[in-house]
């Protein structure tokens, strides 16, 4: 069995429509795109008095006057994983008085600001959820008619109502904390993390997360052929590596800590399963054997709107080969 594995596009239109093109390309069997789905910006586009439209993007505001250019300024946005909206700059004043984000990263702790109710937060969730239902839509029509199976799951940066419009497609599987079968090898994935800096949606103490893991592992019956589709990485690997954060989370440029699971890395000690899928760490891009356990995190670029994955070919109880792939 060949699969590609992705994981980590946050919103990224292009990485979407790469993963989906490319599992035809790659001559695969089936797609997994494991979370965070979520993108992390929201760009308002701001209509002027003489007609014209301006945004800032990247630390340069951007002036369009046409609706050519519009178009080309929503494409960029989208490919790098950005939402946007439009408005005029009445609504904006009252939108920045709630005292939240408008153009920038949606981290609560890191912007120091609280997201849980008003305009922006409803406007984020709009545009998260909308683009997650063309997603899913595009991958139906792309792949009607064609044996591919493809599973999709949340990630800890992934709202509750995501499963919705996973669960709605007549095309996709939503593999998020549930048991699926995988061409005869089962499946059990794991959306949640240990506990971040950004307090997402999706995470817990370790000890909860253990108990998350048992209630899914309980349920596999051939453990040797079984695969844990698990979003965070098992601590202490090559797997889970990152810039250690000051307590304002700025990124260090030397120092390097652990960031992924200690129950994750007991899991996959305990029951040794034939593969282990991992993403969240998007540095960590690598491959490592826990015991006869293969774990591999292909890593995500998705801001430079550069699909990472990899291609892993199954045969019972064997991983027979694999390949990092880009582009």
């Amino acid at each position: 069995m060949r699969m590609l594995f992705s994981c980590d596009i946050h919103g990224s239109e292009v990485c979407f429509r790469k993963f989906v093109n490319a599992l035809k390309i790659y001559n695969v069997e089936v797609g997994i795109l494991l979370g965070d789905l979520t993108g992390k910006m929201l760009n308002p586009i701001v209509k002027q008095a003489d007609g014209s439209y301006v945004c800032d993007f990247l630390g340069q505001r951007e002036v369009m006057k046409s609706k050519e250019e519009l178009q080309t300024l929503e494409k960029k946005l989208a490919a790098m994983g950005n939402y946007y909206f439009y408005t005029d700059p009445e609504e904006l004043e009252k939108l920045k008085a709630e005292g939240k984000t408008i153009a920038g990263r949606i981290d609560e702790r890191a912007t120091k600001i609280s997201l849980s109710a008003g305009k922006v937060d409803e406007v984020f969730k709009k545009s998260v959820l909308e683009r997650l239902d063309s997603w899913v839509r595009l991958a139906e029509e792309r792949l009607k008619g064609s044996s591919i199976q493809m599973f999709m799951a949340a990630g800890n940066d992934d709202i509750p109502e995501m499963d919705t419009i996973l669960d709605s497609s007549t095309y996709i599987v939503n593999a998020g904390d549930k048991k699926v079968d995988v061409k005869g090898h089962e499946m059990i994935t794991l959306s949640w993390s240990n506990p971040t800096p950004w307090d997402t949606p999706r995470e817990c103490t370790e000890e909860e997360l253990e108990k998350k893991i048992e209630e899914l592992a309980c349920q596999v019956e051939d453990m040797e052929n079984a695969i844990f589709n698990f979003h965070v990485p098992p601590y202490d690997t090559v797997l889970d590596q990152c810039p250690k954060l000051s307590p304002d989370l700025v990124p260090s440029t030397d120092a390097v800590i652990s960031a992924g699971s200690k129950a994750v890395l007991n899991a996959i000690k305990k029951y040794q399963p034939l593969l282990g899928l991992h993403g969240h760490i998007h540095e960590s891009r690598g491959i490592q054997k826990i015991g006869r356990t293969t774990c591999v995190n292909p890593g995500s670029e998705y801001t430079e709107a550069i699909l990472r994955g990899i291609i892993i070919t199954l045969e019972k109880n064997k991983v027979k080969d694999h390949m990092f792939v880009s582009g």
